[in-house]
């Protein structure tokens, strides 16, 4: 029996079909033999208008203004890891919250170029709730935060409060809701979970942070070099920028970002329910930090994860592998993820419960 497939993959993620179909016909051969998107310079007029769109839609989306730039970047989370404290923490600290394996991560890539603190850390509770945040330094460069850890599922509600520049990773929820953007000196996130396919990294960065920057860096790791000429300093991920259009366009077509808030508290809410109310089924994150994005759970013996897995697949849910890191399994339920996608996990669950139960 042919089953219809639901993507929940933590990321490179599912795509609103419409996406899917603009990519298709952006890069079908045409009669005439002219190039695709993905084929013509990026100093040309049509690239150019592509990188305008982006810059502004970016902007209208987030509420930022012009205090802010906003830079295309290559690199992943990864690369922002070591480039922001590259960037804004020479002769200062960089200050941490680590709510997860992400926050940790960070941390130390951080440790190799600059001086850092650890503020706070849940790390001593499993992960399963955020931290509470002590005595910032006297020198503090940033605050770093993880607003949604995709491994351990924990997501923060608001950023945190604190009296020095904010630097957040939001890559696996960026434009999944209104945020105050605005208020965040510096928010970096990679496309691959929101905002299209793996190559582009956003980062918004306040002005006024700029004045920090070494001139010892190298150009391409120097923020400034990247305010300047829509980011176009060297070719760009083509392809990525041009998906990442397409579903800015997407979520202004579905409404906005209230109305995509709503859905996926919709889809969050249903998968946890029906966790919730299952003996089989767990998740031992704090109800009132649970990631609306990513659902880690748990059957009641972990031995049947492998089984689980294998038999969805055969149903058509694919991606529920939780990550190595932290085993069991994972629904990620980002923009593009529709309710009916959950609705059918939750049917399944239910028939494996009743089976392995």
């Amino acid at each position: 029996m042919a089953h219809s497939i639901h993507n929940f993959s933590a990321g490179p993620a599912m795509l609103p079909v419409e996406v899917r179909e603009r990519l298709a016909d952006a890069l079908a051969p045409s009669g005439d033999g002219a190039p695709s998107i993905a084929e013509i310079s990026h100093r040309g007029p049509r690239f150019t208008a592509l990188a305008e769109e982006l810059h502004q839609r970016l902007r209208e989306l987030t509420g930022i203004g012009e205090e802010h730039a906003v830079l295309l970047l290559h690199g992943g989370a990864n690369g922002q890891f070591a480039q922001l404290p590259m960037n804004l923490a020479v002769d200062r600290t960089a200050a941490f919250l680590i709510s997860g394996h992400w926050g940790k991560k960070a941390l130390a890539e951080a440790e190799r170029v600059a001086r850092t603190q650890v503020v706070g850390s849940s790390e001593d509770s499993g992960f399963t709730d955020l931290p509470e945040m002590g005595h910032l330094p006297s020198d503090c460069a940033y605050l770093h935060y993880t607003g949604n850890e995709t491994i351990h599922g924990l997501q923060y509600e608001q950023p945190p409060q604190a009296a020095v520049p904010l630097a957040a990773d939001l890559s696996s929820e960026f434009l999944s809701r209104p945020y105050p953007y605005r208020d965040i000196a510096l928010t970096y996130a990679g496309a691959q979970k929101n905002l299209g396919i793996a190559g582009l990294t956003v980062v918004l960065i306040r002005h006024d942070l700029l004045e920090r920057v070494p001139d010892t860096l190298p150009r391409f790791l120097d923020y400034r070099t990247w305010v300047k000429d829509l980011s176009l300093y060297n070719t760009p991920a083509s392809l990525a920028w041009f998906t990442a259009l397409e579903m800015l366009r997407w979520i202004e077509h579905r409404g906005g970002l209230e109305v995509i808030a709503e859905r996926n508290r919709v889809k969050a809410e249903t998968l946890y329910r029906a966790i919730d109310d299952s003996d089989f089924w767990s998740n031992p994150v704090a109800e009132h930090c649970r990631s609306v994005m990513n659902v880690p759970f748990w059957p009641a013996d972990e031995a049947l994860v492998p089984d689980f897995v294998e038999a969805a697949e055969a149903s058509g849910l694919y991606g529920l592998k939780g990550h190595r890191a932290l085993g069991g399994l994972r629904a990620s339920l980002y923009n593009a993820q529709t309710l009916d996608a959950v609705e059918t996990l939750v049917d399944f669950m239910r028939e494996f419960e009743r089976r392995y139960g």
